[in-house]
């Protein structure tokens, strides 16, 4: 019984020391490749501008958003790699809520805040990677799916299905 015991205080330790993982027990950390790069580059430039002449800050959380509890914020390299885009990158981990409709801002600019969700990442072709995605802006939201593939080194994200949101394009006549 205590040779059971130990095998699984160190299963314990070892799963731990993984870090977070996706609902597939993927590593959250393995996300931030170039491929989710190509893919978050293409949500930022595809983003509507729900709030025009308005500073944005866009912040990246990895795996599944529960309230109450803690979320997974994309790493500072990895948020680095948007230095190029001119955009106000804030870690996750910094953004707070003011009320009275809980509105996610960041705490240095107090302007509501895109949160960009990479709920899910799996490789389905050696160059292919399907993505389950959310963004939200105050109370507007999107989850859908995206493709990214590889060719030659050059990454193309391709927006899918919409799963759920509120979002609605305007329709110009």
């Amino acid at each position: 019984m205590m040779k059971c015991f130990g095998w699984g205080i160190a299963l314990a330790l070892f799963l731990t020391s993984c870090g977070p993982v996706d609902r597939e027990g993927v590593s959250l950390a393995s996300y931030e490749t170039s491929a989710t790069e190509a893919l978050v580059r293409e949500i930022i430039r595809t983003l509507p501008d729900v709030n025009p002449g308005v500073t944005k800050s866009y912040s990246l959380s990895l795996g599944e958003i529960i309230l109450g509890r803690d979320f997974t914020p994309a790493s500072v390299p990895f948020m680095k790699r948007f230095a190029d885009m001119k955009v106000r990158m804030v870690s996750a981990s910094v953004l707070t809520v003011v009320p009275p409709d809980n509105m996610i801002v960041d705490p240095d600019l107090r302007v509501a805040s895109f949160v960009i969700q990479i709920r899910a990442m799996k490789q389905t072709k050696g160059n292919e990677w399907e993505y389950e995605t959310g963004w939200s802006y105050k109370k507007l939201f999107q989850r859908q799916t995206w493709t990214v593939t590889d060719v030659n080194g050059t990454f193309t994200a391709k927006a899918g299905t919409v799963l759920d949101g509120n979002w609605k394009p305007a329709v110009h006549p």
